[in-house]
Order: structure tokens, then sequence, then C-alpha cells
């Protein structure tokens, strides 16, 4: 499986409880997806780790899950901070003009019919999404994920039309 075949559905928090639960966020801010997740793989801290699920307790915006092998705070407590990848099919379902992160990676953005820069990668800028960009010239910038920003987006296509090109400049 490849991480194209992969999502990151979020990030674990910290221990809870006596019996090695940890609390898990979404990034979606949604639940019932992961509710019967048995299996995934975490990642960062340059570890990549295949684990099993024991349970998964829904706790309204968080998940609260118990992993084997993993049955004291101060095990658990060391897999805090890492992301969680699944299958794509595991991931929350999207809504019209909704997309997965990983889905705008790969695509051009387009001024005029022509493409003048790539998305790297997507990251909270706080205010909100970015995209982070290498344009076609040389040079890396961000472009805010907004519609003052981005028209219309092609997942298919791989494209991503910029009403504000002078963003770039």
């Amino acid at each position: 499986m490849t991480d194209v075949d992969e999502l990151a559905l979020g990030r674990l928090g910290g221990a809870h409880g006596v019996e090695g639960r940890i609390k898990f966020v979404p990034f979606s801010g949604e639940t019932e997806h992961l509710l019967s997740l048995k299996s995934a793989t975490l990642k960062g801290k340059g570890r990549t780790l295949a684990i099993k699920i024991e349970s998964v307790q829904d706790i309204g915006d968080a998940v609260l899950l118990k992993i084997l092998g993993y049955d004291s705070p101060e095990t658990v407590r060391a897999l805090s901070g890492l992301e969680l990848w699944a299958p794509r099919d595991r991931a929350a379902p999207l809504s019209d003009g909704q997309y997965y992160y990983a889905d705008l990676v790969g695509c051009e953005l387009i001024v005029d019919g022509r493409a003048i820069a790539s998305v790297v990668g997507v990251c909270d800028g706080g205010g909100g999404d970015l995209l982070e960009v290498e344009k076609a010239g040389g040079g890396a910038s961000y472009v805010p994920f907004r519609k003052e920003f981005v028209g219309s987006v092609d997942i298919a296509g791989k494209r991503i039309e910029l009403v504000a090109p002078w963003i770039l400049e």
C-alpha cells in the first residue's frame, strides 16, 4: 500500500485512564467512520508502526483508542503526537466541494490555461488551509485555499484555478 492509498486521519493525543487508552482527534472532525477501525499505521517522529486496534470509544469530537500491546498510560504515551493513517475507504466520507489534502498535492495551479505552479503540500496556517506550491520559474510560496484566491478545483484533472495570480509575485 502506498501513501496515495492511505490517508492521514488524525493525530494521537494524550493517554487517557489507566488501561492504556489514548485520545485520537480526527482531522475531519467526524468520528463515526472510526468506530469500526481495526488496524492502522502510525507515522511521525521518523517512525512507522503498524497497529491493531482493540476498541474505539466515541467521546464527541474525538475517540479513545485501545491499541493492542499498549496496556498502560506509560506505554501508550510514547505514541502521542503520531498521525494515524488508514486506507482511503476508512476516511470520513466527503461532501460535494470537499477534498482530502492528499488529493490536492500534485495539482497544477492554472492561470489562463497555463500551469504556473504545482501543489507540493497543504498545511494549516492558523487562519485556514494553505497550499504550499513550487512555482514553475523556481521558488516556493503559499496560497490561501480560499475563494478569493482559488477558483474551480478539478481533482480528476489535477488542476486548480488560481484567480489571484498576483499572490505568487
